[in-house]
């Protein structure tokens, strides 16, 4: 605390009076601003006050705000942990009932009462599982998808929609990375599962291309590339190039010594060389910290790779905005036809006429009420189906063209294996007797033995090149133009085309030819031909939980057993899935739980830290108040000496 000191020499009575009215000045603001400190405890109330402290105050704070806002996001994070614990929790007893109820209806000994008690617990177990799949915590749905505002899951008759998303809101607790507040539909339940991966659709590279979805997304970095014919380098900067079409302009407009360089677009890749086609000596090299020679596969620094320098490999990404022309390879795909969704019972045609690009179709496929929802798989470039309804089977076939094949997401093709038919168990061979059999209309009998037979394919092949079937009279066999059927042509005789089914096998079933429960079915006759057009196979099942809980009380109740133990291992696996959501939600509780700990931690250093800076040190300022109170009346005791002075005072 600094005091002025009292003049003893001559001056001025104004100086005088000056100094002492500032010194009392000084003290009364002093002792304003201890009274502020004392009766707000913070020492400092404004920046002025001390603009250093006043700064790191303001980070501290902001630190403390964070912190506040982590423990806050936390406490929800783990209130909606808890909520969808509980909802996993329900459906884990109502699987574990129907577990219960499967294992005892697995018997030929139960009476139909008995069946049907064991199916009304399943039917609870799936109201149960239902209910718990429209679970809603706060507004949002536990399972159904943080965007979905109406129930998820519906009943139709005997089957369940979801109409949900995968949506999941993800917040931030103070670990770095967003961590999720819960789980979807697809991993509790396996709601709007995948059933089924279309095979690549091949885009091949054009002008459009843009340089990032090159290499199958990797993508190839813009950059300056050094060009020469073995004479000096000449840069060619691309580092705004964003198409292939850029870099075929720009690159096709150097000339080394008067030669006119070329770039051509191949399907997969693109070569670089001279225009006119002669030979001679083309170095490519990228500038220093650059990689677009390298990513493109054109890089020969030394010029020993003759021209033209052929780079592969470069096929790029399939996207949403891919134009159809470019599919296959480049040479185009028609799906005008369109193509056929059976849904149960219940057919859906697609109509792609309009359709220009791959986002076209997904959408086309997404707005027909299928009951399915198409995405493009960013990895395999391929189309992915998904099943929104549980309970039913599901194939996705011709409608009079070449579409779905073309597209990748035809169900059964010729391409099938015979293994993957009757849900992966494949086809029962007959070890002393054929497993199907073939009357042409002509009375021949042709009959067929399975053995070694890979794909549906190789079933066409076998009947195409069967002895007896070498002749004018012979069966043609192809997949059916429409569906996902086998279809037979013949020319017409006294007799329909009939298929038998063997006395062991149930090849002539699985494939379509004959029905669950006949020994044989029949074709017709349409104008210059006998037709015979087999029922669909391959059909694919929705998946999840729900759906192997319908199967299971429809098995049930009919008393079949092979169907009731197929369906109980994949209970068990839905069960054994739920178990490993609930442990992963339970280990984000405890990740949570300790991210809150850490967070308040924190934020008591901070604040205790913040105390140092701004709080009250009430011991030095009730010290530093009575000094100051002290200095006020002895200055206010000078200034009353001072107004008494007479001229004897300065005799």
């Amino acid at each position: 605390m600094s005091l002025l000191p009292v003049g003893l020499s001559r001056i001025s009575e104004p100086l005088k009076n000056q100094r002492l009215l500032g010194q009392l000045n000084t003290d009364q603001l002093a002792i304003q601003r201890l009274s502020d400190q004392l009766s707000t405890g913070k020492r400092i109330n404004r920046i002025s006050d001390d603009p250093a402290a006043a700064g790191r105050a303001f980070i501290l704070q902001r630190g403390i705000n964070r912190t506040e806002q982590f423990s806050r996001n936390a406490g929800v994070t783990a209130s909606f942990y808890n909520a969808t614990d509980s909802s996993l929790a329900r459906m884990s007893d109502a699987l574990i009932d129907s577990r219960g109820a499967t294992v005892e209806a697995a018997q030929n000994t139960l009476s139909p009462e008995e069946r049907g008690a064991h199916a009304l617990t399943i039917q609870r177990a799936i109201e149960s599982a239902v209910a718990s799949g429209n679970a809603i915590f706060r507004d949002h749905q536990l399972l159904g998808g943080i965007l979905q505002n109406q129930e998820a899951l519906r009943f139709d008759g005997n089957d369940v929609v979801f109409s949900g998303t995968d949506a999941v809101a993800k917040t931030n607790v103070g670990g770095g990375d967003l961590i999720p507040t819960g789980v979807t539909g697809n991993d509790a339940l396996g709601l709007s599962k995948v059933i089924f991966d279309g095979a690549p659709l091949g885009a091949s590279i054009d002008r459009t291309t843009r340089l990032s979805d090159l290499r199958k997304g990797e993508g190839v970095n813009p950059g300056i590339l050094r060009i020469s014919d073995s004479g000096n380098f000449v840069s060619v900067d691309l580092r705004k190039a964003s198409t292939v079409g850029d870099l075929v302009d720009v690159v096709g407009a150097i000339k080394l010594d008067g030669r006119q360089l070329q770039v051509t677009l191949q399907p997969d890749g693109i070569t670089v060389g001279f225009a006119d086609g002669l030979p001679g000596t083309l170095a490519i090299d990228d500038a220093a910290g650059d990689s677009l020679a390298k990513d493109l596969s054109i890089i020969n620094p030394t010029g020993l790779r003759p021209p033209p320098l052929v780079a592969n490999g470069l096929t790029p990404r399939v996207t949403g905005a891919t134009p159809l022309s470019r599919l296959a390879g480049g040479g185009g795909i028609d799906v005008g036809a369109g193509i056929q969704i059976k849904s149960g019972s219940r057919t859906t045609i697609v109509d792609l006429s309009d359709a220009r690009n791959v986002g076209d179709v997904l959408i086309a496929i997404n707005r027909s009420g299928a009951d399915v929802k198409a995405e493009l798989n960013e990895q395999t470039g391929g189309i992915s189906i998904r099943a929104l309804r549980s309970g039913i089977n599901y194939s996705v076939g011709e409608n009079g063209g070449s579409a779905a094949q073309a597209l990748g997401i035809r169900t059964a093709s010729g391409n099938t294996k015979l293994a993957d038919l009757d849900n992966q168990r494949g086809i029962a061979l007959d070890p002393l007797g054929a497993e199907f059999s073939i009357t042409r209309p002509d009375g021949t009998l042709m009959e067929f033995n399975l053995e070694g037979v890979k794909t549906v394919e190789d079933v066409l092949d076998l009947i195409r090149d069967h002895p007896l079937n070498q002749d004018a009279q012979r069966v043609i066999p192809s997949m059916n133009p429409r569906g996902n059927g086998i279809q037979l042509l013949a020319p017409p005789g006294p007799n329909p085309i009939t298929v038998w089914r063997g006395e062991i096998s149930n090849a002539a079933e699985l494939l379509g030819f004959v029905k669950p429960g006949q020994n044989s079915s029949n074709g017709v006759t349409l104008g210059p031909f006998a037709v015979f057009n087999s029922n669909e196979f391959n059909t694919l099942e929705a998946g999840g939980t729900i759906d192997t809980l319908i199967r299971l009380q429809q098995a049930v109740r009919g008393g079949d057993v092979r169907e009731i133990g197929r369906l109980q291992g994949l209970l068990d696996i839905g069960i054994d899935k739920m178990n490993n959501i609930r442990g992963r939600v339970g280990v984000w509780s405890q990740n949570v739980d300790q991210m809150k700990d850490a967070a308040e931690g924190q934020k008591i250093a901070l604040t205790a830290e913040l105390s140092t800076e701004v709080d009250t040190d009430f011991a030095a300022v009730v010290s530093e108040m009575t000094q100051r109170q002290a200095s006020l009346e002895a200055s206010m005791r000078l200034i009353g000496q001072t107004a008494r002075l007479s001229l004897i005072d300065f005799l």
